[in-house]
């Protein structure tokens, strides 16, 4: 484990920090924008930007989780959107989690150059409409018949999904005395039986795309099937929520130093005269985000070093606490010194705190269920001295 940056990761981070205030951190229009910015997006192709996490071979950058987690908290830090950097984030992890983790060498000659290119583009469909992503109220179903699958059931809430030229589709294959068995597969846009829907009108995360699919008698060829036939949920659906958690930390980390760094800059601005209280509670707040900077990446070297994922629960709990409590002292600053007006500052604040309250959610789930096993005395019998 190490929080270090490598001299290779440090490039990467400057290279992204750059990409970022050039392309992106310049548009004012991206928090407003209905339309995907597809000029964006290819020239993070064009970069290698949407294969951090792929081998040089594929035509990535050769990089891990801490790699990904690394660029991630740049390209939000510099380019100050939120949106931009969650389409990248999924596109980069479903690229390598799924494709790279679960895909034979058939699917990856298929589909990974394209995915490092930008010339495809990925999302991964779990939930579902009025159900969510539970395994016991997924009811999409994949039907064998013959040497094809028969997908029939509607997707929703997917990150992506408007703009996606290939999907991971999670679907029910099998029972199993009474137990849901679910398959993965790479379902491309053009399949016959697939439609997507509308893009959902959301009022945040702009311009990040989200929207649904419907599967209507989907019929696919049994080499779409992603992995392990009947495996899927517990090989990709339940770790890939971790690992997206994970890295949604990085993206944490990028909107709260945006965010701060903006205050300052307002802060230095004639009008302002910090007392010596204020000034401690600046470099309170700076030390936090220097604090949860190294939390994420921890935990996203866990994911590449999954002899350790054992602690990673922690960290993601701990990180939910950090967060939360940076937030909150954040915005009683901003707002006690007239920042929250500014209308940059109010969009930063907005992104930062949906990102706190997903942050906090995830830490009371990750510490109950340490608590469970705290009590049961299972954790005790992990530790190792």
């Amino acid at each position: 484990m190490t929080v270090a940056l490598t001299v290779e990761l440090a490039s990467l981070r400057d290279k992204v920090a750059r990409f970022a205030e050039q392309n992106i951190g310049v548009r004012d229009d991206l928090h407003t924008l209905k339309d995907f910015p597809w000029d964006i997006w290819r020239k993070m192709g064009e970069e290698g930007l949407l294969g951090v996490g792929l081998p040089v071979g594929w035509d990535g950058i050769g990089g891990g989780y801490l790699s990904i987690a690394v660029a991630g908290e740049a390209l939000l830090g510099r380019g100050r959107n939120a949106g931009i950097a969650l389409s990248w984030l999924i596109h980069n992890v479903v690229s390598r989690f799924f494709i790279l983790g679960f895909g034979n060498e058939r699917q990856k000659d298929l589909y990974l150059k394209g995915l490092a290119g930008g010339q495809i583009a990925a999302a991964i469909a779990v939930s579902e409409p009025g159900r969510g992503a539970h395994p016991k109220h997924v009811e999409t179903s994949a039907d064998r018949e013959g040497d094809c699958y028969v997908l029939r059931g509607q997707k929703t809430f997917i990150t992506n999904g408007p703009i996606a030229d290939l999907f991971v589709v999670v679907a029910v294959s099998r029972l199993e005395g009474g137990r849901k068995r679910f398959t993965a597969f790479l379902v491309p846009k053009d399949a016959p039986g697939l439609s997507v829907t509308e893009p959902m009108n959301l009022d945040f995360l702009h311009p990040s795309p989200h929207g649904g699919i419907v599967l209507s008698d989907c019929r696919l060829p049994a080499s779409s099937v992603l992995g392990v036939e009947g495996s899927a949920y517990e090989d990709m659906a339940r770790p890939f929520r971790q690992i997206e958690e994970t890295l949604a930390m990085s993206l944490g980390v990028g909107g709260m130093g945006a965010a701060f760094d903006f205050a300052l800059d307002l802060l230095r601005k004639p009008g302002h005269d910090p007392k010596g209280e204020f000034k401690t509670e600046l470099g309170q707040l700076h030390s936090q985000l220097h604090t949860l900077r190294i939390v994420s990446y921890e935990a996203a070297s866990l994911l590449d070093d999954s002899s350790h994922d054992a602690e990673l629960p922690s960290l993601l709990g701990s990180f939910g606490d950090l967060s939360g409590q940076f937030r909150d002292r954040f915005e009683l600053l901003t707002n006690r010194e007239g920042l929250a007006s500014d209308p940059m500052m109010n969009r930063m604040t907005k992104d930062m705190l949906l990102g706190g309250d997903r942050a906090r959610r995830t830490a009371l789930i990750q510490q109950r269920k340490l608590g469970e096993r705290l009590l049961s005395g299972k954790e005790r019998d992990e530790i190792v001295p």
